[in-house]
């Protein structure tokens, strides 16, 4: 089964996420597409603006090669027809790092997961428990440093920036409200 945790992060939490995740461990960061695979492997977050919203980070300490597969004719978007995709996720070292979109109402909720064994089509070909211990690291990290609206499983932990918009916003609300 997979793990993940619930986060709502700005570019500059980001930028913090990021660099914690280097102090911990060399690694290599994905988007889950691009136009070609030699821009699948990236450096940083991409802005938001242009439509960036997964990302897979690879603790490069667990063995692994990357295989690229590429968007067939019929795909759900049309535009990206023969763009480069992750082919071997499922059973890869991977924490896969889902954007919060701030959108209000319903929102896509951001995410920090492990898929774990959850899409692995056979036994895991690095050691799993040492990985667990990585990104139960990462989550301790995550839960330190956010802030939740409410405690719950499912809530998301706002990380520093995020919270102060979120709490920012929240106050303009109120001040709207009185207003009327």
């Amino acid at each position: 089964m997979g793990r993940q945790t619930q986060v709502a992060m700005t570019d500059a939490d980001e930028r913090d996420f990021l660099g914690f995740l280097r102090s911990t461990a060399e690694i290599q960061l994905f988007e889950s597409s691009a136009p070609s695979r030699e821009l699948m492997a990236v450096s940083e977050f991409a802005p938001r603006d242009q439509g960036h919203w997964q990302y897979f980070v690879w603790n490069r300490a667990f063995a692994w090669t990357p295989e690229f597969g590429q968007v067939a004719p019929g795909a759900v978007v049309p535009q990206r027809v023969g763009w480069s995709f992750l082919t071997n996720k499922g059973n890869a070292p991977l924490l896969e790092y889902d954007r919060h979109n701030f959108s209000g109402g319903r929102g896509i909720t951001g995410r920090v997961y492990w898929a774990k064994q959850f899409s692995s089509p056979g036994p895991l070909p690095y050691d799993a428990d040492a990985f667990g211990r990585w990104f139960e690291q990462v989550v301790r990290w995550i839960r330190k440093h956010g802030r939740q609206k409410r405690r719950g499983a499912y809530e998301p932990f706002w990380m520093p920036d995020a919270w102060s918009r979120y709490q920012g916003a929240a106050e303009q609300g109120d001040e709207a409200d009185k207003a009327r």
